[in-house]
């Protein structure tokens, strides 16, 4: 389901008026949303409707499970005839993929501020025996709190599946998985760990030191890819903690 316009408004579930779409991506559209309940604006991520049953039981298995200051934790889920969606924090700062198409390539203080919060992300992930599966600039929330820093928060967990699954369909967006995944193979931490190079790399400005963090997250052998742990860990020597 999708708004036909960006003024158009529908009430889901008696509670949360959809508003303007935010983004699509391959499990649904997010728009702003007001809770009737409350007041508050959130983002409510409108599935569609061949993914319902999986994000759903994500949502009940595992959003209580992941607290972390950079996992953009589902705050509910809604139903209505044909209609579900996810309840989720409103970021006040858009998201990576809007910061980049507003200035171009980022600073690389940024990108590494920005790459280690991710990382920092997926380590709590991983160690839940969770793959993201779709680790993406649009994906990566930002709240802005002037004249605090931009903090990220990981977001859209409609692609994640266990680690212990050994079969499971391709999921994601594929200019971001590595080509293992690609050509099929199971879910893997170190699938995440590839996007997060990639991001990184595609947003920095300039050489720097990172690039070679970056190279060594995005190998071809998966084997070869460092941990999210090690990798944040290789970060902080290069440039301090995030």
């Amino acid at each position: 389901m999708q708004l036909r316009s960006r003024s158009a408004r529908r009430l889901v579930a008696g509670r949360y008026l959809l508003m303007e779409e935010l983004g699509r991506g391959a499990t649904g559209v997010v728009h702003r949303a007001r809770d009737l309940r409350d007041g508050r604006y959130v983002a409510a991520k409108v599935l569609r409707g061949g993914d319902v049953d999986a994000v759903v039981r994500f949502v009940h298995e595992s959003a209580h499970r992941i607290a972390h200051p950079h996992v953009a934790t589902p705050l509910g889920w809604a139903a209505e005839d044909d209609t579900v969606l996810i309840v989720m924090p409103l970021a006040r700062g858009g998201s990576v993929r809007d910061l980049l198409a507003a200035h171009g390539p980022l600073p690389v203080p940024t990108v590494a501020r920005l790459l280690g919060q991710l990382l920092d992300a997926l380590v709590a992930v991983h160690s839940h025996d969770l793959v993201h599966g779709d680790v993406k600039p649009a994906n990566l929330l930002l709240e802005r709190s002037p004249p605090a820093p931009l903090r990220l928060l990981l977001a859209d967990f409609g692609a994640a599946t266990s680690s212990h699954h050994a079969h499971q369909g391709v999921s994601g967006t594929p200019a971001f998985l590595p080509p293992e995944r690609l050509a099929g193979a199971p879910a893997h931490p170190s699938q995440d760990v590839y996007a997060a190079g990639l991001v990184a790399r595609r947003a920095m400005a300039g050489p720097s030191p990172l690039l070679t963090l970056c190279d060594s997250l995005t190998r071809t052998e998966p084997e070869r890819r460092p941990s999210a742990a090690a990798a944040l860990r290789r970060l902080r020597e290069l440039t301090g903690p995030s």
